[in-house]
């Protein structure tokens, strides 16, 4: 089957985004591309799930579906945006300004994290998530101050001084970036981001700064990489019983006993966005966000599909402790939402039958054990 495609624009905070989404029933793969101002933002997949009896019809339904999806996704974060800055929830402040980084979105992402710091001066994961915007849109120098106050407010966050590190890595400050990196390593000796992040930063300055002052020699720096990413798959099980991981560990070791410096770092990029899962974010946040300001909890189709997610999501990620915490909350609001259906079927018995007077105990007991149910789940979201 050909490729086939189809295209639209969308209006939404007072821009005009224009989507392609493309696709072919042979690849059973159909991606969203998403523009602004003629440059891409963000590029999404989703896998076809063919079966016995579909064909052309069902794939082009599929494909139109997606890119429908896709549009209302953009719509929907922005409707999201203008009624929390109706609050003053700060929390949803900050995990909407990591969706639109998420997205592509980086002055979005910059605006509502400098409002959440505005508001909250000691929230530090607003800090943090500015850092990494500034350092996606290449502002190095603004991400290495922002990260640098994050520091000093949290000392003793690893993540902080891990993204400073990588910070400094960018600028090309190698020295500051490993120093960086040792402090993580001592609030966390096993954090693996850390350990890809200094090998990185190593076969970067090589290719940058053989001769650096300060820096050991290329020897030096090419073994302590190749020792550090030995100690990482001996001490990391995920590392050690999957051939995803070992593999790539073999190939950068061989990149780097050939001098194939480029070909070894975009390996390390590779197993660090194994490990990071960006879409996770997504996944989570963005339901926290629908639920609160989207109506998402009121939609019975929307929660099951969102339960379905996480438990994929689970079932890959056993250890992801955000994600069982998340599908807590979905099993929460399903109950919320049977308890409103049970008070509705008490209500409608006593009103068929007023002297039914079993229906009309049931209806006080569930409507009096509702509201502290539902006090219970603004508690927990809060």
């Amino acid at each position: 089957m050909d490729q086939i495609g189809i295209n639209s624009n969308v209006y939404a905070g007072g821009k005009i985004f224009h989507i392609q989404t493309s696709g072919s029933l042979n690849d059973l793969m159909v991606q969203s591309e998403i523009f602004e101002a003629g440059r891409v933002i963000l590029v999404q997949k989703k896998k076809y799930e063919g079966g016995k009896g579909k064909g052309p019809d069902d794939f082009n339904e599929f494909l139109k579906n997606y890119h429908n999806e896709i549009a209302w996704e953009l719509e929907l974060l922005f409707f999201m945006r203008d009624k929390i800055r109706s609050t003053s929830h700060m929390v949803s402040s900050s995990k909407i300004g990591l969706l639109f980084l998420r997205k592509g979105l980086l002055d979005e992402a910059i605006t509502e994290f400098l409002f959440t710091i505005e508001k909250s001066p000691d929230m530090v994961e607003a800090y943090n998530n500015l850092g990494l915007t500034y350092m996606q849109r290449g502002d190095y120098k603004d991400a290495i101050a922002i990260l640098k106050r994050a520091t000093d407010m949290k000392p003793n966050f690893a993540d902080l001084h891990n993204n400073l590190g990588a910070a400094y890595s960018k600028a090309k400050m190698y020295i500051e970036a490993l120093n960086e990196y040792q402090e993580a390593l001592k609030i966390n000796p096993n954090y693996v981001l850390v350990h890809l992040n200094i090998g990185e930063t190593y076969l970067q300055s090589i290719q940058n700064s053989p001769e650096a002052n300060g820096l050991p020699s290329v020897s030096d720096r090419k073994t302590e990489v190749m020792e550090l990413f030995q100690k990482s798959l001996v001490t990391n099980p995920d590392f050690a019983n999957y051939r995803f991981y070992t593999f790539r560990f073999e190939k950068i070791a061989k990149y780097i006993e050939t001098d194939a410096y480029a070909q070894a770092i975009e390996t390390i990029s590779d197993i660090r966005n194994s490990i990071l899962r960006p879409s996770l974010d997504e996944t989570i946040h963005g339901f926290y966000l629908k639920f609160l300001f989207g109506g998402a909890g009121k939609d019975e189709k929307v929660l099951m599909d969102y339960r379905g997610k996480l438990e994929k999501h689970i079932e890959e990620n056993p250890q992801y402790a955000d994600l069982h915490n998340s599908l807590g909350l979905v099993y929460l609001i399903q109950c919320r939402n049977l308890f409103l259906k049970a008070m509705t079927q008490f209500k409608k018995a006593y009103e068929i039958n007023p002297s039914y007077k079993s229906a009309y105990k049931n209806f006080r007991l569930v409507q009096n054990d509702g509201r502290e149910f539902l006090n219970l789940l603004r508690a927990i979201l809060k």
